[in-house]
């Protein structure tokens, strides 16, 4: 697996407890990349191993998708559509969540940012995961929850 066990835990996890209108890919990466945000606040690391570098709308892991396209089917079932924007995929559940691997904190991390952000229309979460890592003044590419100069700036959600 591209991420290893946690990253398929939290995909899991995520899928299954999301309430909001539709969990695009977009809008899962963010709520991930959040989720490994806080834990790196909690923490001083992430709940994953993913490696988040900035992109065109903001944190992003090509492992993610590697990871999504690896479970769909099993865990989880990505569906994809065409709109006006382009190609569009969305995830539903496809199984109870039971042999987790995710410790009691890191569940409270997770039910915490599905919580604030699942009803989040997908535009506005990209501009709140810029605003809250100033993501407008960093270089595309560049790692995020690595290097010591981006985390001195991250702003506590909530």
């Amino acid at each position: 697996m591209p991420g290893g066990a946690k990253i398929n835990d939290m995909i899991e996890y995520i899928v299954s407890e999301f309430s909001g209108n539709v969990l695009t890919r977009t809008k899962l990466v963010k709520l991930l990349y959040l989720a490994d945000r806080e834990s790196y606040i909690r923490r001083r690391r992430q709940i994953s191993n993913i490696q988040y570098i900035k992109y065109h709308y903001g944190p992003y892991s090509e492992d993610i998708v590697d990871t999504v396209k690896e479970m769909d089917g099993h865990e989880i079932i990505e569906l994809s559509g065409r709109s006006q924007n382009g190609t569009f995929y969305q995830y539903k559940s496809n199984t109870e969540c039971q042999e987790l691997k995710l410790t009691p904190d890191e569940r409270n991390i997770l039910d915490k940012i599905i919580q604030e952000f699942s009803n989040t229309p997908t535009k506005e979460l990209v501009e709140t995961v810029y605003e809250l890592d100033e993501l407008h003044d960093i270089e595309k590419y560049t790692p995020l929850l690595q290097e010591q100069d981006v985390n001195e700036r991250r702003k506590a959600i909530g």
